[in-house]
């Protein structure tokens, strides 16, 4: 635990709600990064806020990320584009790659913190 985490959210971390908690965290942050790219940090930092060791957070965050990845492809699918984006190289490039850096960075940040 570290310095700076309020006692009250060491206990949540330790209890039985987490996993619902984390469910909704997951959520809310699909739903900012479908809004914003700024979303993939969101989302980290969320899953960072209520992971209960440094290395737990690291792994939900990339899996917050690969999520983010899947909710994509499947929109992508759906909208029948999923072809020409996959052809786009350099582009596809900085999306894969933003999306599995960015929200485990920001789950090891804020968990580090907090």
């Amino acid at each position: 635990m570290a310095v700076a985490t309020p006692a009250a959210l060491a206990e949540f971390r330790e209890s039985d709600r987490v996993e619902a908690a984390l469910a909704a965290a997951f959520v809310v942050g699909l739903a900012a990064t479908a809004i914003h790219p700024a979303g993939l940090v969101v989302g980290g930092a969320l899953v960072g806020l209520l992971a209960p060791s440094l290395s737990r957070a690291g792994v939900l965050g990339l899996w917050f990320g690969v999520a983010v990845l899947g909710t994509w492809a499947l929109a992508l699918l759906w909208f029948g584009t999923l072809g020409a984006v996959a052809t786009a190289a350099p582009l596809v490039y900085v999306a894969v790659g933003s999306a599995l850096a960015l929200p485990p960075l920001a789950a090891l940040a804020v968990r580090g913190l907090v």
